[in-house]
């Protein structure tokens, strides 16, 4: 009986040491690049549950989803320890230390340890810097090999003055790029800030474009963590860097996803199953068979299909009266202006198409309200061919036309020349075929005025029938709402209700995102928080805690309701936060 019981004890303390060895939870730091929308490429650093770098996994190990729903690796590189050693990495952070930053301050702080500790686990040849700003340069540029030297620089940061907006970023990044760094070293500047920035004014001579020209010459790769505006977003998608929005509520992680994709020791990519260029987020999670991980998810932005280098107003976003997709909206009396001080050259403004539209002609017709059309400008098409054009004295019009129909997925006007302090363009027209003809996504943008009430009508249908229980018959109508006004935020958010109770979570997901990428005016703030929050539930419901976590936080920074503020706390209870 006694070898018996020996037998079964032993047989136990196996099993529990298996669940045991099972249960131990490694670490994936994921970081996205947009910069080849729609391929996604994520820089991936896996450690093991003592915080050691994992190598030798294979492809067919890993799997990624996005927004719930399967997504086909289609790139892999995986580094072998012995190179990582050789790999030299120079990363510098350019700081905004006024006084509204005191809470990423505090959060950096609590982060740097962890930040030098990834970086150095991974067995880079690493050397970490540091500069701050206010309106001036507030500490000058440090570097150092030494990581408690790093962390003693970061542990003296304080969060004062700066009560004006913007500030000095330009200067900050001019500055720490002409200091000397390592010979084969990768560069990475990270510029974390909560505002717009001086540019060609009495506080900095220099320009976005400048920094940006500067920066690609010595392969400088930036990542942005600020305000969600153009001018971030294209200096990140310029340089091969991310942008990361500040106002998320995941600071400290978003440190920490920075950290592990810059001493990644995998790199994956992917094409989205949504390519469209809509503006929304998306969530990733990457899965290692027979490995438990945390922190395996990320969230990336998908470019809008009419994007821009910067917009006046920039802060109101698509609320401001001055944005990018007022060029496609038919009316003479709305208009894109550019946002920076100056006459504006080299900003641009671009179309994105999901599939390629055949165009032989364009015209670009001037704005109003005091802002002013440039004298020339050049066209890019597809991003390598690139035409210049003058305005007609006569018309007022820049046009041009096209040897011959030719496939389009990008369409970018930049500013060449031109005076006066505010410069831009009412209306962007692209046209081909026989008989010449706007093309399909402009034409849709343009007649939407004419088929809003109609929009409206068939979205009051399928509310009628989603109170019935009939979600699929509302689907339909929210659909044929959409069809009518693409732009119609509340019938993607009624729509996105319909799939959740229809049981389609991946395509409920996609429709909050488009209510929330969409929403605008005075119910901007309720649809927004109401769609993050859908959100969150169905994520909720399928064990996706960090994913929900994020989506109620966002739907906090929109508006407060006790059930945004349950729902954070029990994402962090589920994650032991």
């Amino acid at each position: 009986m006694s070898k018996i019981i020996k037998m079964c004890s032993l047989i136990l303390v196996g099993i529990f040491s298996i669940a045991e060895a099972h249960a131990a939870t490694g670490k994936a730091f994921i970081q996205p690049i947009v910069t080849d929308f729609p391929q996604i490429q994520l820089n991936v650093n896996i450690l093991d549950s003592n915080g050691h770098p994992v190598y030798g996994l294979k492809p067919e190990q890993f799997s990624l989803m996005e927004d719930l729903k399967s997504v086909e690796i289609t790139g892999f590189e995986a580094k072998k320890a012995e190179e990582m050693k050789h790999n030299k990495v120079d990363i510098v952070f350019v700081f905004d230390d006024t006084g509204s930053m005191a809470s990423e301050i505090k959060g950096l702080k609590e982060k740097t340890i962890e930040f030098a500790d990834i970086i150095q686990s991974s067995g880079f040849d690493y050397e970490l810097g540091l500069i701050t700003y206010k309106d001036t340069i507030n500490k000058p540029f440090r570097r150092t090999k030494n990581a408690e030297a790093f962390k003693g620089w970061v542990s003296s940061l304080h969060a004062t003055g700066g009560a004006d907006e913007p500030e000095n970023a330009l200067d900050a990044i001019e500055a720490a790029y002409r200091q000397p760094f390592r010979d084969e070293a990768r560069v990475i500047f990270i510029l974390i800030t909560d505002a717009t920035f001086h540019a060609r004014d009495a506080i900095s001579p220099l320009s976005m474009q400048e920094i940006i020209t500067d920066l690609a010459e010595r392969n400088i790769q930036l990542h942005v963590v600020g305000p969600n505006i153009d001018q971030y977003k294209a200096m990140t998608s310029e340089l091969g860097g991310t942008f990361y929005d500040k106002d998320s509520g995941q600071f400290k992680r978003i440190i920490t996803q920075i950290a592990g994709g810059s001493s990644g020791n995998y790199t994956l990519t992917f094409a989205s199953r949504r390519p469209s260029y809509d503006f929304t987020w998306r969530s990733v999670e990457l899965t290692l068979a027979g490995h438990p991980l945390a922190d395996n998810v990320t969230q990336y932005q998908a470019p809008s299909w009419v994007t821009a280098s910067s917009r006046r107003y920039s802060l109101k976003g698509n609320e401001s009266p001055y944005s990018p997709h007022f060029v496609v909206d038919g009316d003479k009396n709305t208009c894109w202006a550019e946002g920076v001080a100056g006459s504006g050259v080299k900003e641009w403004i671009a179309l994105n198409f999901n599939e390629p539209v055949m165009a032989d002609h364009f015209t670009i017709h001037p704005p109003k309200n005091g802002v002013r059309m440039p004298s020339s400008i050049s066209v890019t098409l597809n991003g390598d061919d690139k035409r210049h054009y003058e305005v007609d004295p006569g018309s007022g019009l820049i046009s041009g036309t096209f040897d011959k129909d030719l496939p389009i997925t990008q369409f970018k006007v930049t500013i060449e020349k031109a005076s006066g302090d505010t410069v831009g363009f009412s209306k962007i027209e692209l046209s081909g075929g026989k008989p010449r003809a706007l093309v399909g996504p402009l034409k849709k943008a343009q007649e939407i005025r004419f088929s809003r009430k109609i929009s409206r009508d068939m979205n009051k249908k399928g509310e009628e029938l989603y109170h019935k229980k009939k979600y699929d018959e509302a689907i339909y109508y929210y659909k044929e709402s959409i069809e009518k006004d693409p732009t119609y935020a509340q019938a993607f958010s009624n729509l996105g209700l319909a799939y959740q109770r229809a049981d389609d979570y991946p395509n409920a997901i996609w429709a909050n995102r488009k209510a929330i990428a969409l929403a605008r005016g005075k119910h901007k703030k309720t649809v927004s928080a109401s769609s993050y929050y859908n959100i969150a539930r169905i994520f909720e419901a399928q064990n996706k805690y960090e994913e929900a976590l994020q989506n109620f936080i966002w739907a906090k920074s929109f508006k407060s309701h006790s059930a945004y503020d349950s729902g954070i706390a029990r994402m962090n209870e589920k994650l032991g936060m």
